[in-house]
């Protein structure tokens, strides 16, 4: 396994340098297609230029040796065009005023002295220069760039034509140096691109690399590896994601863990109870004086599994989004007098005052009264267990903004200002603010605030310590269509 994944790791790295190689290859590939044209109409301009310059330079010379300017033989004037041709690795080609050669250079070229000049060049001639790229008319038997310019008299009439002809734009001796020079450029720009495509590379997958091995020790219960998080792109914020599902892999395999240690210990305790008073009654351990006594603690230990297991199916339902509102409209006064029925005996037993439901007016609540009532339910017994010997349990009601607000407080102990933020996480428990609760599994009032956040409210805790504790919730009013009546429709008619 950790080589297939070992081998990905390196298959995304080398796809993305080979991709990064080839695109920057075919860059400069098109750049250099796109640049032939117009260095090749540049070269073909110099070129043009430098031909039609260098003819007319040379048909002057000799109209100044024909017209007597310049005292020179003819085998001088020969030596010299010789001497031109092959420092211009050109031809040079003279011929009289019918077109007729009269002197080839001595450049390799396949025309001898008697021949005539092609009639594409006799023709386009005249008094002006001629160039052109081609076998001229069939004249050469490859392509070569052609100047030729008229030859004077000192009278200024023609006596004749001066050819100069070169076969490529650049000269045999510079071809492969400039292949060369491409070469290099490409392999260069290659090493660096492979240089710096392999460092950015690296630094790309390292991150995907270490969560694939954190990945490896999560899965062995190890959720204390992170991720380096260097960069803010996207693989950035992949590690920064995968690091804070690291942290709430922890948060929740510390939940887990102490969960398990909770149900083992809040089943462990009754069972034992329970099970240890039964063979007392049985094996007459226990006399028949007593037995009452002890099967009113099994009845009570009994009710603490109850509610442990109710409270479990109520998690796992809300866990798994099997819970279903089902809105009505009801007397949320009925609910809560329903609940204190169920708190009698330790309401008097602790000698506790109820207040706020003397109140002689229905107050309508639209939710689901079954999810309700346990929410009442739960704040209630949360407000039995912690209020103080004698001390108030009171209820509140309003409206505001569309809104009915709910609100349950009593005297007692209250909760620390650095637990209170907490007090509705799943499984949290404010042990040193509530030493009394130490059967609590902490689940109370997380499934409060989840019912409330179900009806589309919101639930609070306010306290001030050794004076008070006070858990307000809210839930929408229910949203009335406006509906004429067929009485009133008639009315209106």
């Amino acid at each position: 396994m950790a080589n297939v994944k070992n081998a990905v790791n390196k298959t995304v790295f080398r796809r993305f340098l080979f991709y990064s190689i080839v695109i920057v290859l075919l860059c400069l590939l098109i750049i250099t297609v796109i640049l032939i044209y117009p260095v090749t109409d540049y070269i073909e301009r110099v070129k043009k230029e430098e031909l039609i310059k260098n003819t007319e330079d040379v048909s002057a010379k000799i109209t100044e040796i024909s017209s007597g300017k310049l005292n020179a033989s003819e085998e001088y004037i020969f030596t010299y065009l010789d001497g031109l041709s092959e420092s211009m690795d050109a031809d040079i080609i003279l011929s009289d005023k019918s077109g007729r050669i009269v002197f080839v250079s001595s450049a390799d070229t396949t025309h001898n002295i008697g021949g005539y000049l092609p009639a594409l060049v006799l023709s386009n001639l005249d008094d002006s220069s001629f160039f052109a790229y081609g076998n001229i008319g069939g004249f050469y038997d490859k392509a070569y760039y052609v100047a030729a310019t008229p030859v004077y008299t000192n009278t200024g009439t023609v006596a004749g034509y001066c050819v100069v002809a070169q076969h490529t734009v650049w000269s045999s001796d510079a071809v492969p140096s400039v292949f060369f020079v491409f070469t290099l450029v490409v392999l260069l720009s290659a090493l660096l691109i492979f240089s710096l495509t392999s460092v950015y590379a690296f630094n790309t997958t390292r991150p995907l690399k270490q969560m694939t091995a954190a990945t490896k020790r999560f899965a062995s219960g190890d959720f204390e590896s992170r991720v380096y998080v260097k960069n803010k792109d996207e693989i950035g914020e992949l590690a920064s994601a995968f690091n804070e599902m690291a942290d709430s892999l922890a948060s929740m395999e510390g939940i887990r863990r102490n969960f398990i240690a909770n149900v083992s210990h809040e089943l462990k305790t009754p069972m034992t109870t329970i099970s240890g008073y039964i063979d007392g009654i049985l094996d007459g351990t226990i006399p028949k004086t007593e037995q009452e006594y002890y099967l009113s603690i099994v009845s009570e230990e009994t009710k603490r599994l109850s509610r442990l297991v109710t409270s479990m199916i109520s998690l796992s339902k809300i866990d798994s989004g099997e819970i279903k509102v089902n809105k009505t409209s009801f007397d949320i006064l009925d609910v809560v007098f329903s609940v204190l029925q169920s708190f009698e005996s330790k309401l008097s037993e602790k000698k506790l005052t109820i207040e706020g439901l003397d109140i002689e007016e229905n107050i309508m609540i639209f939710g689901d009264r079954d999810l309700i009532h346990q929410t009442i339910y739960n704040l209630v017994e949360n407000a039995v267990k912690f209020t103080n010997e004698n001390g108030v349990i009171r209820f509140e009601f309003s409206k505001e903004k569309g809104f009915n607000i709910v609100s349950i407080e009593n005297s007692g102990k209250g909760i620390l200002p650095e637990d209170i933020r907490f007090v509705f996480d799943k499984f949290y428990k404010a042990d040193k603010s509530r030493s009394s609760d130490k059967r609590s599994m902490g689940l109370g009032l997380y499934i409060c605030r989840t019912v409330v956040a179900l009806h589309g409210g919101k639930i609070t805790a306010d306290s001030k310590p050794d004076e008070y504790c006070r858990f307000t919730f809210t839930l929408p009013e229910q949203k009335r269509k406006k509906l004429l009546s067929a009485d009133s429709k008639t009315e209106e008619k």
